[in-house]
C-alpha cells in the first residue's frame, strides 16, 4: 500500500507541475487515471479525493483569455506610468477587468508606485475567486514586499501563490527570500528545484552555491559557482561571484570572472584592479604587473589601487618601480 501511495503521489506531483501545459483532453485523461488509482487506496481515499477535486476545479480555468489594449501596449513598451494612466480609463467586463487590474498592479510596482500597487493587488485578492488571477496577485504582492524588505511577508505571499499554481518564478522567489532570511537549507531546496527546471539561469546557480557553501557543502558549492560563471552575463552578478571566490581563496576562478566581465562589458577600474590583485595573490607577477599598469593608467589616483600596491611592496620590490612609472 505504501509503494502504491508513493507512486500515486509522484504521478500527481508530475501532473500538477505540467497541468498548465496539458490540453483539456490530456487533463481529463490524467484525472481519470488518478481517480481509478485512488479507488484502490481505500485507507487514503479522503486525502486523495480532495487532491483530485482540486485539479478538477482547475480544469478549463488555468488558461486566461488575453487582454490587449492601449494600456497593455504601453506596459509591453515598459512605459509603466503611462500604462497605469491608460489602464485606469479602460472598462472591460468580467475576467478581463481582473486582468486589467493585474496590469495596473504590476505597472504600478515597476513604476515604484508601491501604495497603488499594494492597493490593487489586495483588492484583486478580495474580489476575485479565479485561481490564476489570485496567483498573480499574490506574486505581485510578494514582489512588492520584497522591495520593502518585508521578507517574511513576501515568503507568505509567494507560498500562497504556489498553493494556487506552482511556477518556476515563484520557486525562485522563495529561494531568494529564504536566502536573504539566512534560512539556507530551505533556500537550497527551492533553488535546486528551480535550477533543475531552468538550467540556464547562472544567477540561480550562484545563489545555490552560496547556500551550499554556508551549509558546509563546499565541493558542491564550487561546482555550482563554476556552472554559474559560464552562464552569467550581467556585470553585477559576475562581480559578486568574483568577490566570493576571491574571499575564499579561489583566485583562479575570480580571474575567470573578471576576464568574462572584460570580454562582455569592457575595461573598468574594478575589473582591471580585480585581475591585477588576484594574479598577484596567485604569485603571477607578469600578469599582475601588466594589469596594475593598465589600471594605473586608467585611474592613477585611485586609493584602493594604492593600498594594494603598498601591501604588495613588502614582498615585491618591482612594485616600487611600478609606482614611480
Amino acid at each position: 500500500m505504501s509503494n502504491w501511495l508513493n507512486s500515486w503521489q509522484s504521478i500527481f506531483k508530475e501532473t500538477e507541475k505540467k497541468w498548465a501545459l496539458m490540453s483539456s483532453e490530456e487533463q481529463e485523461d490524467q484525472l481519470k487515471y488518478l481517480e481509478e488509482t485512488a479507488g484502490a487506496l481505500l485507507d487514503q481515499w479522503t486525502e486523495l479525493d480532495e487532491k483530485i477535486n482540486d485539479l478538477r476545479e482547475h480544469l478549463g480555468e488555468t488558461t486566461l483569455e488575453p487582454y490587449e489594449s492601449k494600456g497593455t501596449t504601453y506596459y509591453q513598451l515598459e512605459m509603466f506610468e503611462k500604462a497605469v494612466e491608460e489602464l485606469e480609463q479602460e472598462r472591460p467586463s468580467g475576467e478581463k477587468d481582473d486582468l486589467r487590474r493585474l496590469y495596473i498592479g504590476f505597472a504600478s510596482l515597476f513604476a515604484s508606485k508601491l501604495s497603488k500597487a499594494r492597493e490593487t493587488f489586495l483588492y484583486i485578492l478580495q474580489v476575485s475567486r479565479r485561481p490564476p488571477i489570485r496567483h498573480f496577485a499574490f506574486v505581485g504582492l510578494g514582489c512588492l514586499q520584497t522591495q520593502e524588505e518585508r521578507v517574511d511577508d513576501a515568503i507568505a505571499s509567494f507560498h500562497s501563490a504556489k498553493e494556487l499554481t506552482s511556477t518556476t518564478d515563484v520557486v525562485y522567489n522563495l529561494g531568494i527570500c529564504y536566502f536573504h532570511d539566512e534560512a539556507f537549507a530551505l533556500a537550497k531546496e527551492y533553488l535546486m528545484s528551480y535550477c533543475e527546471e531552468v538550467p540556464e539561469d547562472g544567477e540561480a546557480f550562484f545563489y545555490l552555491g552560496c547556500c551550499q557553501w554556508q551549509l558546509g557543502e563546499k565541493d558542491i558549492a564550487w561546482a555550482s559557482w563554476t556552472t554559474s560563471i559560464h552562464l552569467l552575463d550581467s556585470e553585477e552578478a559576475l562581480l559578486s561571484l568574483a568577490y566570493v571566490c576571491e574571499w575564499h581563496g579561489y583566485h583562479f576562478v575570480a580571474v575567470h570572472c573578471y576576464r568574462r566581465i572584460k570580454e562582455k562589458h569592457g575595461n573598468s577600474t574594478k575589473v582591471l584592479h580585480g585581475l591585477a590583485w588576484n594574479y598577484a595573490l596567485m604569485d603571477d607577477k607578469e600578469n599582475a604587473l601588466k594589469y596594475f599598469r593598465e589600471v594605473l593608467w586608467l585611474d592613477p589616483s585611485n586609493r584602493n589601487i594604492k593600498k594594494s600596491l603598498n601591501w604588495l611592496e613588502e614582498t615585491w620590490p618591482e612594485i616600487q618601480r611600478l609606482q614611480v612609472e
